[in-house]
């Protein structure tokens, strides 16, 4: 472990970095969802108006085939996903027991809102492949903690 003085602005860097990263991550998510989707008809544009940059015909990809399917579908949940599970990082860096506290919290609300649309008590439309999307996110971002940031700095 480096000393205090170059252990904690190396904290503060790396909390930064997280959420820089999640931005970019939640962009992605956003980007796909906006891009390769018909969103004309969501839910949320009989509330707000259309945003202009969002007018913009999508992108038609063939989702006949699995991965093409997944990532119209599937990667932007994972994504948006990650991006809050990357927030709850940065935030609880230091403190595994919170982090695992909030981020279990994140991961089980997402779940259930997924769930819910079963038995449509919200809108939408279920996809187990949403919540396998959700565990990968969690893995992604747990490893991604283990191997490469824990070793090295804390």
């Amino acid at each position: 472990m480096a000393n205090t003085k170059t252990f904690i602005p190396a904290i503060k860097s790396l909390k930064l970095v997280y959420c820089l990263v999640a931005f970019v991550v939640f962009v992605g998510g956003i980007a796909i969802y906006a891009l390769f989707r018909n969103i004309d008809h969501m839910v949320l544009f009989r509330y707000f108006p259309k945003p202009l940059f969002l007018a913009v015909p999508h992108i038609q990809l063939n989702t006949n085939t699995t991965w093409g399917y997944l990532f119209v579908f599937n990667l932007p949940h994972g994504l948006w996903c990650l991006s809050g599970l990357l927030v709850i990082r940065a935030i609880w860096l230091t403190n595994a027991r919170w982090r695992a506290i909030y981020g279990g919290t994140f991961i089980m609300l997402a779940s259930s809102l997924e769930i819910l649309q079963l038995s449509e008590t919200i809108f939408g439309t279920f996809d187990a492949l949403d919540l396998a999307s959700y565990g990968i996110a969690f893995l992604l971002e747990e490893i991604t903690y283990n191997k490469l940031i824990r070793r090295k700095i804390l």
